[in-house]
């Protein structure tokens, strides 16, 4: 268990270094290309959160979420499977869908489910009893069944540039998750 932790931590440094180093190059690349001696604006002006911030904090939603499940020694090995296979789908289709679509529908609905929904729906789960638990169990299975199934195709989508159906899936999820 502490070797998957460990792994997850690495694997998350790896992709977050990737991500910095790709914007550090892709910001040299711009004040190059224009030719200007002043340095560019900082980025703690600007409110809105950069790209990289709003990944990280997913990422860590995720790392939470993923810590959460291995806690918890009650939850079925099954729904534990299935819960790390949307948390290893969003952790690959989310950079991409931000990077390709960054002002879409679907990306929008993707992060939420990356950074809160996944995480508050399991989350209040575990926090039931064991006898809620049991009474709730259809239900959350076929929540978590929808997200994997959500996750899955938004990773076939990204994976084969499909932009039509990424605005259909895009409306679908508006209607669903929001």
């Amino acid at each position: 268990m502490t070797i998957i932790i460990a792994a997850l931590i690495f694997l998350i440094a790896v992709i977050g270094f990737g991500v910095i180093m790709k914007n550090l190059k892709a910001k040299g690349k711009n004040v190059q290309a224009k030719g200007s001696t002043s340095p560019p604006a900082p980025d703690a002006s600007r409110p809105e959160a950069s790209p990289d911030r709003e990944y990280k904090a997913i990422l860590d939603s995720l790392l939470k979420l993923n810590i959460l499940l291995r806690k918890d020694k009650d939850l079925a090995s099954e729904m534990t499977g299935e819960i790390e296979a949307i948390i290893d789908d969003l952790m690959v289709i989310t950079p991409s869908m931000m990077e390709r679509y960054p002002g879409e529908t679907l990306t929008y609905e993707i992060k939420k489910i990356g950074s809160n929904h996944l995480f508050k729906t399991v989350k209040e789960y575990l926090d039931l009893s064991l006898e809620s638990r049991e009474n709730q169990f259809d239900m959350f299975q076929k929540t978590i069944k929808n997200l994997h199934d959500v996750s899955n195709r938004s990773r076939d989508i990204v994976e084969k540039n499909e932009t039509a159906e990424f605005k259909t899936m895009a409306n679908f999820l508006a209607g669903k998750f929001s």
